[in-house]
């Protein structure tokens, strides 16, 4: 028999503490959508790689509007047109209680694929129309609601129509429950992370942070600002091994000074259909027990380590990130077969503040193959993708970004995307997409996005001359009001 009961309980706490004390519940507030809204999270790198923004902690994503807009207002005043310019920008997300965004575009694929992070939305075959936008709103101090989607029509082929990021908030900067869809992004990766990103369609479940990093005290004075992420989500995709199993999530990260922020992030699969899901077999999960040599599986868990470092050389600042995780935990809750990614980012060349420069690496090393996000009953998968990083199994991927800016709202983009991957062979898959896009606001409101990309794929899935060339296209106009 199972039982909802990790998230009941979390969602039951949590009411409980925000009806118990109403007076410190203060500023819920939505957050800023990492598929819709690029170039915010683009500003808010370029300005914590100058050292503005030292209140926030970048890498558990997505951010709170709201305190976005305070970091930015503290920083405002800065002498340079164009960096003032990027935290006037970024005040407009907090400037009224709610907005909204309608948006319609055109775009067209060769063969369908699903770009990277794309929360597992294809860019439409043969061509077709694109309509969506969101809606945001803060109508008390405590309450805050969002909703986001898309509406996909092919021309020979029907309608998509897909609920995105759909939550309601409660709560105070210190402690926001939410209750809905929602993506996560854990870590500083920002083409890729190991556990979660926006390469998978949303989650639906209960999730419980703090946007506003807290201040610690005491003896963990020298931590400096703590952050913590907790959620739990049922899988209810077709085709699992284990049908509608619980995935639950837990990160924790510290920021001991403006110029490193670390952070170590667990996944953990477990119960479904016909299996348990009562407390003690979340914390065998959560222990590694439950995959210690010899034990009956009944869960999956990940789990990895990250850092971030700003390095504030006057001439050129530089940011460097890592991070390593595991999977196959064994009996002490210890990773055993590793993955890696890092990255460097430059949010100026030289004195050019209008141009930044990002290269970023991933591999899955470790020496069994077939193992990441490839648990025989409980994959870290979602309707087909990886909740992780998009180069997927026993793979190798290079990313190379440039941007510069017209605006400090507005930029050219081009990117370079290399992937290698051995699974599940025999032949090693090798796909090279070359991008360029265009985000243009054009006044306050109304936004234009632009996007090509090439892509060639050699031997798919493994099949020697299975080879195909892609050209996609993607063109939208939006209107925001706000």
């Amino acid at each position: 028999m199972t039982t909802c009961l990790p998230m009941s309980r979390i969602a039951a706490l949590a009411v409980w503490v925000i009806l118990a004390f109403p007076a410190v519940a203060l500023s819920a507030g939505p957050e800023i959508f990492l598929q819709e809204e690029p170039e915010t999270y683009l500003v808010i790198d370029k300005l914590e790689g100058m050292g503005l923004l030292p209140g926030l902690m970048t890498d558990d994503r997505g951010l709170e509007a709201r305190e976005v807009a305070r970091e930015a207002e503290k920083a405002e005043g800065t002498g340079d047109p164009f960096t003032d310019g990027m935290l006037r920008f970024l005040q407009l997300g907090a400037a009224r209680g709610y907005d909204f965004r309608l948006r319609v575009g055109f775009e067209d694929s060769g063969d369908g694929q699903v770009p990277p992070n794309a929360q597992g939305l294809a860019i439409l075959e043969n061509g077709g129309m694109r309509m969506g936008g969101f809606f945001r709103a803060a109508p008390t101090g405590w309450l805050a609601l969002q909703a986001r989607g898309d509406i996909l029509w092919q021309f020979d082929d029907g309608t998509i129509e897909r609920l995105e990021e759909t939550s309601i908030r409660l709560g105070w900067p210190q402690a926001t429950l939410e209750a809905g869809k929602f993506s996560l992004w854990w870590g500083p990766g920002r083409h890729g992370s190991l556990l979660f990103t926006t390469n998978a369609e949303t989650l639906l479940g209960v999730r419980v942070r703090n946007p506003r990093p807290i201040p610690l005290g005491g003896w963990f004075r020298f931590l400096g600002l703590f952050q913590y992420d907790f959620f739990i989500s049922r899988l209810n995709d077709d085709d699992r091994p284990v049908p509608n199993p619980l995935l639950s999530g837990l990160r924790l990260a510290v920021k001991p000074t403006t110029w490193l922020e670390l952070g170590a992030s667990r996944a953990m699969q477990y119960g479904g259909e016909g299996k348990s899901e009562s407390l003690s077999t979340f914390f065998d999960v959560f222990r590694g027990k439950s995959e210690s040599p010899g034990s009956t599986p009944e869960g999956n868990s990940l789990a990895s380590f990250d850092a971030k470092i700003r390095i504030p050389f006057r001439a050129q600042p530089v940011v460097i990130y890592a991070e390593f995780g595991g999977e196959d935990q064994s009996g002490s809750g210890f990773p055993n077969d590793w993955a890696g990614m890092g990255g460097i980012f430059l949010p100026s060349i030289g004195k050019v503040g209008k141009a930044d420069f990002r290269i970023e690496y991933g591999d899955i090393f470790t020496n069994l193959p077939g193992v990441w996000y490839q648990h025989p009953q409980y994959p870290h998968r979602y309707k087909g993708l990886p909740l992780g990083h998009h180069m997927d199994t026993d793979a190798k991927d290079l990313f190379i970004e440039a941007h510069y800016f017209l605006l400090p709202t507005s930029y050219l983009e081009a990117n370079l995307d290399f992937t290698q991957r051995d699974f599940p062979g025999p032949e090693r898959e090798d796909t090279k997409r070359v991008g360029a896009g265009l985000v243009l606001w054009l006044t306050k409101n109304w936004r234009n996005e632009t996007r090509l990309a090439v892509t060639k794929v050699s031997n798919e899935n493994g099949i020697s001359g299975a080879d195909s060339t892609d050209l996609s296209f993607q063109l939208s106009m939006s209107y925001q009001s706000r």
